[in-house]
């Protein structure tokens, strides 16, 4: 007479919590399709916007700047000393009247912003005006985007600079 021997699947003693379910979710896990990365956001600095526009032209930037506008000048430069020392090489073109919660008031403050860089220098503007090295210390424009945190208070104005 033969014998029968039950045939156990090897699933069967897989119980909730078990070392098995959660490596077969992992294992589906890592088979489900991943949504497409958003583009980062990358951080850096006006010196290295303006050493090489090209670079960043499209770009969604973050820049830890000192914040300039006055005399019909907009700009967006690597710091106080700078700023002073009229270092174009250290600075970029932006708007700031174009800029939500900017004004006058905050020329000379030093400002984390974020926004779209875009390398135009000599482009004609939306008020019909070419983008020129009158008001551009630098390339640009960074587009309008958001004042992330205000990192000072005004600076005093430059001694050597009317």
């Amino acid at each position: 007479m033969p014998i029968r021997l039950p045939i156990k699947a090897p699933f069967n003693r897989i119980g909730r919590g078990s070392p098995g379910v959660s490596a077969a979710a992992l294992l589906l896990a890592a088979c489900a399709p991943v949504p497409p990365a958003q583009p980062a956001i990358a951080k850096v600095n006006p010196a290295s916007i303006a050493a090489a526009p090209g670079t960043w032209d499209g770009r969604a930037v973050e820049v830890v700047g000192l914040v300039l506008w006055e005399g019909g000048s907009f700009g967006l430069y690597q710091d106080y000393g700078a700023y002073c020392r009229g270092a174009e090489r250290a600075a970029i073109y932006v708007h700031w009247a174009e800029w939500p919660g900017v004004t006058k008031a905050d020329s000379r403050r030093r400002a984390i912003v974020r926004g779209v860089f875009r390398n135009r220098l000599g482009a004609k503007l939306s008020d019909g005006s070419t983008l020129g090295l009158t008001a551009a210390p630098g390339p640009g424009p960074l587009e309008p985007g958001s004042i992330v945190r205000w990192l000072s208070k005004p600076q005093r104005p430059c001694p050597n600079r009317s």
